[in-house]
């Protein structure tokens, strides 16, 4: 039974006339009485019996009625549950970062926003920072936290919040209650920092080249997470990461983190970026809100 004749056939059934059912479904009487009896003639059964004042159902008619009942009532139950998924779908968020932001902070920031919204979904891409902000100028992402020394052409910075090279240690470290340090008293002390290219590496390069020292490391990855292993493993070992990046895991392992003294150090900023011009849909504009908060509160 094709869709339109169950959709004439439930419309005179519910109405009890040819020129009811035509008035609801804005046609001509003679369409409707055209597909009744085409789907009279197709099924071989009587469905109603004309009366001078409508149309009665016959108790085949009854029976067919109760089933396009069903029928209309499964197909907008499909249609919801299709429109359900689309939301779900709309509701995705791409978020580009590098590794110091995707090994602790941003997870649990996710975390606590999908408590908060959990019909949100989340794609995580972890890269370095250029090709963070490039991800969001071609589109294939929606936020990029990166940490940047100047700003990019198409980008649009939601908010800037220092990143500070700062040193890492256990609290028992000999350095751990020195209320000023410098890059020459790591000198004297195994060392595990970023690979070079990164942003980290080139500022501490500056910094110890400034200082005229040379500071050869012990330990270097590109992985946060193996930075701090590291720290926590060895007890005279030191490990180079901003405040934002531990946010909340430091005292958890009987770490601390004590700033560096040295200007250029302080150069490098973490920016929240979009892409310049875009009109940010509901769900993203409050994650970015929520995001916000947690750089903040991260930030002191």
């Amino acid at each position: 039974m094709q869709e339109l004749n169950l959709r004439y056939f439930h419309s005179v059934a519910k109405t009890g006339s040819l020129s009811a059912a035509a008035e609801e479904l804005h046609v001509a009487v003679s369409a409707v009485s055209r597909q009744v009896t085409n789907l009279e003639q197709r099924l071989g059964i009587k469905l109603f019996n004309r009366q001078p004042r409508g149309m009665q159902l016959t108790e085949a008619g009854k029976l067919l009625q109760a089933y396009a009942l069903r029928n209309q009532l499964e197909v907008g139950n499909v249609i919801a549950q299709m429109q359900e998924v689309m939301t779900r779908q709309q509701q995705k968020i791409t978020v580009a970062c590098p590794d110091g932001m995707a090994w602790h902070f941003l997870p649990s920031v996710i975390s606590s926003f999908i408590s908060q919204s959990p019909d949100t979904r989340f794609d995580l891409h972890v890269v370095d920072s250029v090709r963070a902000s490039e991800l969001v100028k071609t589109g294939e992402a929606d936020i990029a936290l990166t940490f940047s020394l100047s700003p990019d052409i198409g980008i649009k910075i939601i908010s800037s919040h220092s990143a500070a090279i700062s040193a890492l240690m256990t609290q028992d470290h000999p350095l751990a209650n020195k209320t000023v340090l410098y890059v020459e008293d790591l000198s004297h002390y195994p060392l595990t920092m970023s690979l070079n290219g990164s942003t980290m590496r080139y500022l501490f390069d500056v910094a110890c080249s400034l200082s005229g020292i040379k500071v050869q490391p012990s330990f270097s990855c590109d992985s946060l997470g193996a930075t701090y292993t590291m720290v926590c493993e060895h007890h005279n070992m030191i490990g180079l990461c901003s405040a934002v990046a531990v946010s909340g895991k430091t005292q958890q392992e009987g770490l601390v983190l004590k700033p560096l003294q040295e200007p250029q150090l302080s150069l490098r900023s973490l920016q929240v970026q979009v892409m310049a011009e875009r009109h940010m849909p509901e769900h993203i504009d409050a994650f970015l809100t929520f995001l916000e908060g947690e750089l903040v509160a991260a930030s002191q």
